[in-house]
């Protein structure tokens, strides 16, 4: 769960139906997203997943399903740095 209690995709093995934030290295599953986004909405007064678009730094997501095989490679690499000891 992140900051504002929304609970983001944090898998390590990543699946293909979600969208990509590279700016926070985060993920939202596809079949949450319009949930989120009415969750936002009603906490902040402001949603913008429905413009697909990251709720904490506006980057536009990657669809993870149109990119090559092995290109997701990357995804979550900030987080499994940051978790080394």
């Amino acid at each position: 769960m992140n900051a504002s209690g929304l609970c983001l995709c944090t898998r390590s093995s990543i699946q293909t139906a979600v969208y990509y934030c590279p700016k926070c290295d985060r993920t939202v599953p596809k079949e949450r997203l319009e949930e989120i986004d009415v969750e936002l909405r009603s906490r902040f007064d402001r949603g913008c997943l429905h413009s697909l678009k990251c709720p904490v730094c506006e980057m536009e997501f990657i669809d993870l399903e149109q990119i090559r095989p092995g290109g997701e490679k990357h995804v979550g690499e900030k987080r499994r740095k940051q978790a080394e000891p």
